[in-house]
């Protein structure tokens, strides 16, 4: 599987340009100052281009799964659903077609091994940790899948996505969010899967006398592009702190911060916002 150390071009979702003109301006501007290449996706129906587009396997291989998630599901917000197979086509991206009900959002890959949060099972009506489409999404994938527990805590985040709550750093390294301050018997949960597979687990607990948790658990949901990392700034106090961390578990990493509150008040950031894949 491509990994983001590996991309080579980031696609924004045309409607964030139309959406928060001011924001897109901000990103792009430092994209180009950093020298990440970056092109816009057409035919998109919101900004959350992640979540819906293929995941890259290798050089040229592409697997497209069924976006079709709960949060998505009613006749109200079904509109947003975006047609993947025209925004792909627009590009010249092939791929191969799948049936699963999959968020982009909800695949961390770590080389040898896939992390997914369990929400997986049920968009799939399937028991938690169903051995036959385990086996099925292993098969797919080419890879070990860990699954890590979620529970909807509350109607802000329906969403249920791996990248809301860790990343891997290369290695045996994970950086995990701050997901303790807000439920820390699942924080524990997934902490004691990763490190029961032998990864060394840093969790991103910030040392303010009035942390944010509404705010602070975006950090985790930053881009990374090659050896360029761009991460959420987001005007608290755990800003400094929460670069430190990922500059950290990054040290060859150049990492640049940008303003985004007025995105991460809707439930995600730049992972959520991008599309980060390898050309040739």
């Amino acid at each position: 599987m491509i990994l983001d150390k590996d991309t080579n071009i980031v696609y924004l979702s045309r409607k964030l340009k139309e959406w928060n003109t001011d924001f897109f301006n901000r990103l792009t501007r430092l994209m180009d100052e950093m020298y990440i290449h970056w092109e816009l996706l057409n035919y998109t129906r919101d900004i959350w281009i992640r979540d819906f587009m293929p995941i890259q396997m290798n050089d040229n291989e592409f697997i497209k799964y069924k976006y079709y998630p709960d949060y998505l599901r009613n006749s109200k917000d079904k509109r947003y659903i975006t047609n993947c197979k025209q925004a792909c086509k627009s590009i010249g991206v092939t791929y191969k077609e799948t049936n699963y009900i999959i968020d982009g959002g909800n695949i961390v890959p770590c080389e040898e091994y896939l992390i997914m949060t369990n929400k997986v099972f049920t968009e799939n009506d399937k028991s938690i940790n169903d051995i036959v489409l385990t086996k099925q999404l292993e098969e797919l994938f080419g890879c070990k899948i860990i699954f890590i527990p979620w529970h909807k805590i509350s109607e802000d985040e329906p969403y249920g996505h791996a990248d809301g709550f860790i990343r891997w750093c290369g290695g045996n390294k994970i950086l995990m969010s701050n997901h303790r301050e807000t439920s820390p018997i699942e924080a524990t949960e997934i902490r004691s899967i990763l490190e029961f597979k032998g990864f060394e687990v840093t969790e991103m607990l910030f040392n303010t006398p009035n942390p944010e948790p509404d705010w602070n658990w975006a950090y985790i949901n930053f881009l990374q592009v090659q050896h360029k990392i761009i991460m959420p700034f987001l005007g608290i106090s755990e800003d400094k702190q929460a670069q430190k961390y990922i500059q950290t578990a990054f040290p060859d990493c150049e990492i640049r911060g940008i303003r985004m509150r007025n995105i991460a008040k809707y439930g995600g950031a730049l992972h959520c916002i991008t599309w980060n894949i390898k050309i040739p």
